[in-house]
């Protein structure tokens, strides 16, 4: 009898049982394969002649059974079960739903949605691709170092025992214990954003930090500008080293005298713009301009100067980086642009990869670093200074 039902009997004697049998069967035969999205209901409901209310409940009862998987906004999936032995934990096995898990694990700033617009980013690789892979967010934000540490130290604990399949990462940890997460779990695949370990070999998705900032300070060059003070975020990850880099090459590309006076690395200081404003004006000659790793520490400045008397841009030129004022109505910091959805895009295309690759025994491994264009946003924060 069970024969007839998986050989598909005529129409009319189709049930919801019956129909729960076939799907049964060409999940067990590999007709629907594990990791695939099982048909429409719509296509089903004409091949077997029932309603598509038949179709979804036999769904239901297949969910249920853990025989396919819910998804957001798309058909069921068949859950990937030959890899969970890559994915193995001690004391206990993982489960196919972790391994369709991808941990986003990056701050959301409550009045910068950057890392929101990462988080839609890959979101929107994920359901455009009809994946398999869900998205699980983690955002660390918190106005306070300690507990941003102690947020993405929980976080990562967390993805790691639930055995997720990959982990995407903006990272604000110390960078040894970021490479001793990255080497002591080889089985979970992590892409940088933002940021990376420096002479690590890792897929990373970002901008040219160098390029983007050389580009600020020849702007402000071009305005006429040659004491340009540089404002570094606290900190030695590689965005803060490569964008004072940035700073430098222009001053060497334009055979103008550098001052090392004028960068000054930032602290964890509450205090911290009001010290950063004495030092620069106390100095023999102070800035005319300002570079800021951030836009977030170049608005700080701004308002600590603008409440010692400074006007912006009259006494003082800024450029930011980040393009946080496109979220604002103010736009008025000159500042370049971090397509933010577009890395959490290139992020989630690269973890695909790097689990497709680690799914076949034969592919070997090959690490990708995606740099993306960053334009200058030219606004009213900049002024030509008088000849």
């Amino acid at each position: 009898m069970a024969s007839d039902i998986i050989g598909n009997p005529p129409p009319q004697e189709l049930s919801e049982t019956a129909i729960v049998a076939i799907i049964e069967d060409r999940i067990k035969r590999g007709i629907y394969a594990p990791g695939s999205r099982v048909p429409a209901e719509r296509v089903l409901a004409a091949e077997f002649g029932v309603s598509r209310r038949f179709v979804r409940m036999a769904y239901t009862r297949l969910i249920e059974a853990g025989l396919i998987e819910k998804s957001h906004y798309r058909r069921p999936i068949v859950p990937i079960k030959s890899s969970l032995s890559r994915y193995s934990r001690a004391g206990r096995d993982a489960d196919a739903t972790a391994l369709q898990t991808i941990a986003a694990v990056l701050p959301s700033h409550p009045v910068f949605p950057g890392g929101l617009s990462m988080v839609a980013g890959i979101h929107r690789v994920l359901t455009d691709l009809e994946s398999q892979y869900r998205l699980s967010f983690f955002d660390t934000f918190h106005k306070e170092r300690p507990e941003v540490l102690r947020r993405e130290a929980k976080a990562i604990k967390q993805a790691i025992d639930d055995g997720v399949a990959g982990i995407i990462w903006w990272y604000y940890s110390d960078e040894s214990e970021v490479l001793e997460i990255f080497k002591s779990h080889p089985e979970i695949p992590i892409v940088f954003i933002d940021r990376h370990p420096a002479n690590l070999n890792c897929d990373f998705a970002g901008i040219d930090d160098v390029d983007s900032s050389r580009a600020a300070v020849e702007y402000l060059m071009d305005l006429g500008h040659t004491r340009i003070a540089h404002l570094m975020d606290p900190g030695n990850y590689s965005t803060i080293m490569e964008r004072a880099q940035g700073y430098r090459e222009a001053y060497m590309a334009r055979g103008l005298p550098f001052d090392e006076r004028m960068m000054l690395h930032l602290d964890w200081d509450d205090q911290r713009m009001e010290k950063a404003f004495e030092y620069f004006y106390s100095l023999p000659e102070p800035p005319t301009a300002l570079f800021a790793t951030n836009d977030f520490i170049a608005h700080e400045f701004m308002l600590v100067a603008e409440g010692h008397g400074k006007h912006i841009p009259n006494d003082l030129s800024v450029v930011g980086h980040g393009n946080m004022d496109r979220f604002t109505p103010r736009q008025f910091l000159t500042t370049v642009d971090q397509p933010f959805e577009t890395i959490g895009k290139t992020a989630a295309k690269l973890l695909l990869k790097r689990l497709e690759q680690m799914d076949d025994p034969n592919s070997p491994p090959s690490f990708q670093q995606v740099i993306l264009q960053a334009p200058l946003i030219l606004r009213k924060s900049c002024k030509r200074l008088p000849h």
